[in-house]
């Protein structure tokens, strides 16, 4: 991250890491990664999913580690010079795994229970956002395609619309966000957040309202009670499926 002659221009790094994740593997552990190895090479199958290993400890490993490996980045971004002017977006893909905690959510990764869907999302930018808030906003990750496009003053192809909404108005200048339903879909399973409101259908074909904030375990089916609601957020979700290809089988 040195400065040079095009400093004065957008830049955008996108650094995905793969740890905490499985295969449970964290630095000087060459010996389980070679049985690991041997064992997709005699052709055994599901062999990354590593159900045999990892632990707590192991977790809180790999957990450091991605944190050691983030703090570097913001080393360097500080000896560039371009820390304070330098906007900052670190989250998560998905809900937790098998050695994360949850609580008080219900689900994990795979699911569309707030447990598999929602994640910390971390946002630093000194020179024009207040360090130390802390925001309840539900949104998801298309939010912020749209976001950084519009920070870095492009505009994204009108034959090709985005899926998100900038949230730009709303972290610079504290502008209320526009209403709008948030959909996801996986392995048979389905969701779709309307302000308060979550519809969700597992894969056993039930129909479920959830009030999220009043409920965030979902744990209390207002399905029954609120038969109107359901019926309209389900056609809604169903409106933005039709515009998507199918999803894979298997």
């Amino acid at each position: 991250m040195g400065r040079g002659a095009d400093d004065d221009k957008p830049w955008l790094l996108n650094l995905n890491f793969t740890t905490p994740h499985w295969p449970w593997l964290a630095d000087g552990d060459e010996e389980e990664s070679a049985r690991l190895t041997a064992r997709i090479k005699a052709g055994e199958k599901g062999v990354l999913n590593h159900l045999d290993g990892g632990s707590l400890a192991k977790y809180k490993e790999m957990v450091e580690d991605l944190d050691r490996s983030v703090g570097e980045v913001l080393a360097a971004l500080r000896r560039s010079g371009q820390e304070r002017d330098t906007l900052v977006f670190f989250a998560s893909d998905n809900g937790g795994e098998r050695w994360s905690y949850q609580w008080p959510l219900t689900g994990a990764k795979f699911s569309l229970h707030e447990g598999g869907i929602r994640v910390p999302t971390i946002v630093r930018w000194p020179a024009r956002l207040a360090p130390g808030q802390v925001s309840h906003e539900p949104v998801f990750t298309p939010d912020w395609t749209a976001t950084l496009l519009e920070l870095g003053g492009a505009r994204p192809d009108p034959a090709h619309p985005l899926d998100g909404t900038s949230l730009a108005p709303y972290l610079l200048h504290g502008e209320r966000l526009p209403e709008r339903e948030l959909f996801w879909r996986v392995r048979g399973e389905r969701a779709l957040r309307s302000g308060e409101w979550k519809y969700y259908r597992g894969q056993n074909g039930k129909d479920q309202l959830f009030n999220i904030p009043a409920d965030p375990r979902e744990q209390a089916d207002r399905a029954g009670a609120e038969k109107e609601l359901v019926a309209r957020l389900r056609t809604a979700w169903e409106k933005v499926d039709a515009t998507l290809l199918p999803y894979p089988e298997g």
